[in-house]
């Protein structure tokens, strides 16, 4: 009979280790987004580019830098975050699933600063999440717009081991417009959950 008992106490336990780890939850917040300028900062020739810039019919003096594309950070001694020696990372902005499971459900909102309200300059941002560096479908898409907040809401089967993390695509924090250039088009109060 203790053999028994043992091997029950063994099946219990690997339930309940089971059943916490499946109900963690991960958070990762950025309250304010910015770039880290290039080497170039400021100016306004692409190197390697003809006089079309980085979009044809757009031309430089009218976007501002579009920076490389990234992976989206988040803040590591905040109360919003996360912080699990498993799951997501805060500093490299990855999570990593700690177990094989069907339907991890996804979530990720964000907004744009407007410190330009009343004026006519709009911008956008396009922040996708990836699954093992893939972007596996259009819904893991997020186009986040100014004056509105942007929610995603995906579920997402993966194997331990598999990763998420958000990328940003599209993405300034100024733009100019002839000799006047309009600041504070940056991604604010992104929150990205993994359950």
């Amino acid at each position: 009979a203790s053999r028994r008992e043992n091997m029950e106490a063994r099946v219990l336990i690997v339930i309940i280790l089971q059943f916490g780890i499946s109900t963690q939850q991960w958070c990762g917040h950025q309250p304010s987004w910015t770039w880290r300028r290039p080497a170039f900062k400021d100016s306004f020739q692409y190197p390697g580019l003809g006089p079309e810039g980085l979009h044809p019919g757009i031309s430089p003096v009218q976007e501002e830098i579009l920076y490389d594309d990234t992976t989206l950070t988040y803040m590591v001694n905040d109360r919003l975050s996360s912080n699990s020696s498993t799951g997501l990372n805060l500093q490299t902005g990855i999570f990593t699933a700690p177990i094989k499971k069907n339907g991890y459900l996804v979530t990720l909102t964000a907004q744009l600063a407007n410190s330009n309200a009343g004026t006519k300059v709009f911008s956008y941002a396009q922040l996708f999440i990836l699954k093992n560096g893939n972007l596996e479908s259009l819904q893991n898409y997020l186009l986040v717009e100014m004056g509105k907040v942007g929610d995603l809401r995906v579920e997402v089967n993966m194997d331990k081991g598999d990763t998420l993390q958000v990328f940003v695509g599209h993405h300034v924090e100024s733009k100019r417009i002839g000799s006047d250039r309009y600041d504070g088009f940056n991604l604010e109060s992104v929150r990205f959950c993994i359950f």
